[in-house]
């Protein structure tokens, strides 16, 4: 074989790698869901609380219900978890409220449990404004009964048991306020934290009461590469916490890949995220405990 030859078939193969790589990332990943299981063991979880399950969705950038978002209504359905929660990023620009109301509503009457959501940054650039994001909000709890929890907490009551429920605003931007988020909340309590990005983690971690972090924003890289994993994440912490399972001092943390997408159409090697994380006081697993 000539070199000119062999040179034609090994552009012939890197172009078909690319268009299947093409096709795997613009046509096929974004419409996929990947339903991920995790059980977080905590020694500090509230006997009443034993088996919660809770959905996490994250980052949804939702334009209109696609086949991945119909996928996780009908997972939700079908699970009965305890409790959902979305940490944030619901829409990017104002003109997709009316798709991510609908989606919301589908959820919470598959869900038949409370559904929470906090702000994330994409949130606030659709939103600009403390007014606008105070109607948005507003909108989404009147007309939804969806909660918005943004630097607020909440106490859930379950079997005689109290644990918290902690929203912060957006770290990414700078809205998240820690001291407002934890106000009333003991330093002895279980508390089960949301916030949009890990740009907190470290500040949380110096938190007693924060036992359990659910974060998204990350995208989980949205795309990444065999072997090297996320390619880019827009995190001061870089690809350090792109997805999955982390601790930090007595702290988890669980990064979620997120639904939807941003700036490009593309997801490859990371298809849209809905996680059940099962929470237990026994122990299973010296991986998972906190």
């Amino acid at each position: 074989m000539s070199r000119e030859t062999a040179l034609k078939a090994a552009a012939t193969v890197l172009g078909a790698i690319a268009g299947a790589a093409a096709v795997e990332g613009f046509l096929r990943e974004p419409f996929q869901l990947d339903v991920a299981r995790l059980t977080i063991v905590s020694p500090w979880l509230p006997a009443g609380f034993d088996g919660l399950k809770i959905v996490q969705l994250s980052d949804l950038h939702l334009h209109h219900i696609s086949r991945a978002y119909r996928r996780a209504i009908d997972v939700v359905r079908r699970e009965h978890p305890s409790l959902v929660v979305i940490t944030g990023d619901l829409v990017d620009r104002p003109e997709q409220a009316a798709a991510c109301l609908a989606f919301l509503s589908q959820l919470r009457g598959a869900a038949g449990v409370p559904v929470v959501v906090v702000p994330g940054n994409w949130d606030h650039r659709a939103f600009p404004t403390k007014q606008s994001i105070a109607a948005w909000h507003k909108r989404i709890q009147a007309e939804i009964g969806v909660r918005v929890l943004a630097n607020q907490n909440v106490v859930l009551h379950r079997h005689g048991d109290r644990m918290w429920l902690v929203g912060t605003d957006d770290p990414y931007f700078g809205h998240a306020d820690l001291d407002a988020s934890f106000k009333g909340v003991p330093d002895t309590a279980f508390a089960l934290v949301l916030t949009h990005a890990p740009e907190a983690f470290e500040e949380l971690a110096q938190r007693p009461a924060a036992r359990l972090v659910l974060a998204g924003h990350t995208h989980g890289g949205q795309v990444r590469l065999p072997f090297i994993g996320a390619v880019r994440v827009p995190s001061r912490y870089g690809t350090r916490f792109a997805r999955g399972l982390f601790k930090l001092g007595n702290t988890l943390f669980y990064v979620n890949a997120g639904m939807g997408m941003s700036h490009l159409p593309i997801r490859f090697l990371c298809q849209p995220e809905l996680t059940f994380i099962t929470l237990t006081s026994c122990r299973l697993d010296e991986s998972t405990a906190g």
